[in-house]
């Protein structure tokens, strides 16, 4: 029987007008399921929260194994962790893992404070030697710990539920599909053609699941904003180069890395011109090395620090060319925003032949190598030399016990005179710090002052010399004046002002017999406060001196700045004086501007009597240096102003006499 054929139109119509419906929901299905797909791919915070309890962990396991031990491997897992730690806390605070803390105002506050807390911390890992600090890192980990944990353990919890939402709704949605397509078979062709068609979509949604997973592990292992390998991809090259029998693996070398100038680039165009730059570099890094050797890493550990690892041949025989290649590689310049950033790299070198000193680690040593680089002004390629982990050790201990030296008394000033260069009669003397170790005997102020600046206790350091000044100037008789200095570290981190208030309060001693001496590098790095400063030093009385005059930059700009009281010139000049006569010119330049700009001149480092007879010809008022005294003790000081007082003994003579 024959349908009519209008009846059979209708169901034709009615069977497109289905087709057509079933087509337009399988398709809204298949679009949603593939979404569905994707942000199951993109929500999984999981494994970072995961590794950022492992860290903390494993830095608590090193702590622990390093107070029961002592040992300086410990000491540098724990150092090692502690940075891991750090970085994994500041990729908490940013990117996916960054909205998922945001998610709930009470994580995003624990989250923060453990962070600060953290940080303060770590801010004493230096002094791990201490049992005190020691306890402290333990009882801040412990809080800390739990914090970390409980947000890792919810970023899994928050990933499971999430993907259990996502799961349920593509179960959902392919149940829908499956009665559309028993429904599809009953249309015949065009059935076929959407099953066909949903197969190939839900191969696509496979694939892409994959691929995301292959993502997540890759993701693991490289820099998020360059692809290059990470710390964690290194580590394990580095650990597999380090256990690897073959004969390329014998000899490896470590290039530290760290970008010059980069700190700049971001203040100056902004950190995402920082970070266009940091791809940059990346870019260069990686192609320069892959022409090296294809066995060879090249690694972001984070900020403008890179480390590559060289094996074999070029470990072997060519890792300071390759280190000079590279440097001259990353210090062409660069087109960033439309404008050429120039910037430079500073490389430290470490290289480890495993087969004669399988016990040295090349990642720390290329990193003490690239510390002694910036030291020495950065720009160059140093190669690590066993004297450097001595001197780190040294540095070390020196760092630790600083600060007990403050306490105990073992930094005291010593005074060098100061006469008046015509007469010969003793005006003043300058305090100067020294350190007298129990242990390690006289440690030179060239040594601990760095020391006490980087670590923070200058402060200390500076309250303590002028302090001790102070009450031991209180027996000079009333006509010699002390001088002290202020360092850059003082007047940036300190209410110095306030300090010397407290100071002179306490000790009865004169603001108008006491002078603090600056040198231009206070000026060089905070002009407006240090003039802010130094007039409030000045209100109180005190005579302020610009000291090592004309070693820094643009000096005669110094002189405009602020009202100086004396003005020191620096050993240097004095050094050449009657073998270059430029020398004498300056220092009588120097001399004829600062008395007419009402300023007392000092020259230092006066060591013959010729270079005191062109001084006080060129019109120096106030002269010291071994010529008239060394650097002495207070009780050596005290006979110092009794021969002074002597009126059978000439001034020069009798301070030449303390002084020898």
């Amino acid at each position: 029987m024959r349908l009519p054929k209008t009846t059979f139109n209708l169901l034709a119509l009615a069977g497109l007008v289905a087709l057509g419906a079933i087509g337009w929901i399988h398709a809204g299905l298949m679009a949603a399921t593939e979404e569905s797909v994707a942000r199951s791919a993109r929500y999984d915070v999981t494994w970072t929260g995961s590794a950022g309890r492992m860290e903390i962990l494993e830095l608590q396991k090193w702590i622990s194994d390093y107070i029961a031990s002592g040992s300086p491997e410990d000491a540098a897992q724990v150092e090692l962790y502690s940075q891991i730690v750090e970085g994994r806390l500041t990729n908490w605070n940013s990117g996916k893992f960054g909205d998922y803390v945001d998610m709930v105002p009470e994580r995003r506050t624990a989250f923060d404070r453990i962070r600060a807390d953290y940080l303060d911390a770590i801010s004493e890992i230096g002094n791990l030697d201490d049992p005190q600090v020691q306890q402290r890192l333990v009882e801040k980990l412990e809080e800390i710990a739990p914090v970390i944990h409980r947000i890792g353990a919810d970023a899994h919890t928050t990933t499971m539920v999430v993907n259990s939402e996502i799961r349920n709704r593509l179960v959902s949605e392919q149940r829908v599909q499956k009665y559309l397509a028993y429904v599809l078979i009953g249309l015949g062709t065009f059935l076929l053609i959407a099953m066909m068609y949903q197969n190939r979509s839900l191969e696509r949604a496979h694939r892409a699941a994959r691929h995301a997973a292959v993502g997540f592990s890759d993701l693991a292992h490289h820099d998020s904003l360059t692809g290059l390998p990470n710390r964690l991809a290194f580590k394990s090259a580095f650990d597999t180069a380090m256990m690897s029998d073959g004969y390329a693996t014998q000899t490896l070398a470590v290039l530290a890395i760290d970008l010059d100038g980069f700190k700049s680039v971001n203040d100056l165009l902004g950190h995402a011109a920082g970070d266009d730059l940091l791809v940059r570099v990346s870019d260069r890094l990686r192609t320069f090395i892959a022409g090296v050797g294809p066995e060879n890493i090249a690694s972001r550990f984070g900020g403008d620090e890179f480390v590559v690892l060289l094996q074999g041949k070029a470990a072997f025989s060519r890792c300071e060319e390759i280190a000079d290649e590279l440097l001259s590689v990353l210090s062409e310049s660069y087109l960033i925003q439309n404008s050429t950033v120039a910037i430079g790299a500073t490389i430290g070198l470490a290289v480890l032949d495993r087969a004669g000193d399988s016990a040295s680690n090349p990642l720390l040593d290329a990193d003490l190598a690239l510390s002694n680089a910036k030291a020495l002004g950065k720009g160059i390629v140093v190669k690590f030399d066993p004297s450097m982990r001595a001197d780190f050790e040294r540095r070390g201990r020196l760092e630790i016990d600083l600060k007990l030296a403050l306490k105990n008394g073992d930094i005291f000033p010593f005074y060098q005179p100061q006469v008046d260069i015509d007469t010969g009669k003793l005006v003043g003397f300058e305090a100067l710090a020294r350190w007298n170790h129990p242990e390690l005997g006289w440690i030179g102020p060239y040594e601990f002052i760095p020391i006490a600046e980087t670590s923070s206790q200058i402060v200390e350091l500076g309250r303590c010399i002028l302090t001790t000044a102070c009450i031991e100037a209180m027996a000079f008789p009333d006509d010699v004046r002390v001088s002290v200095n202020l360092s850059v570290g003082q007047m940036l981190r300190d209410d110095v002002i306030g300090m010397v208030t407290d100071i002179l309060a306490s000790t009865g001693f004169p603001a108008e017999r006491l002078t603090l001496e600056v040198t231009e590098s206070v000026m060089m790095s905070e002009p407006e406060l240090a003039a802010r400063i130094l007039n409030g030093l000045k209100e109180l009385g005190i005579s302020i001196a610009l000291d090592d005059f004309g070693t820094g930059y643009s000096a005669l700009s110094y002189l405009r700045q602020f009202d100086w009281d004396e003005l020191k010139i620096d050993k240097s000049f004095v050094d050449d004086l009657g073998h270059d006569p430029r020398c004498l010119s300056i220092i009588e330049s120097v001399v004829d501007l600062a008395t007419e700009l009402g300023m007392k001149v000092v020259a230092e480092g006066v060591e013959t009597a010729d270079q005191h007879e062109i001084l006080r010809k060129s019109g120096c008022h106030i002269a010291q240096g071994y010529l008239f005294g060394r650097p002495q003790p207070i009780d050596q000081v005290h006979v110092t102003l009794l021969k002074s007082l002597a009126p059978s003994a000439p001034q020069i003579e009798a301070t030449k006499a303390t002084g020898t």
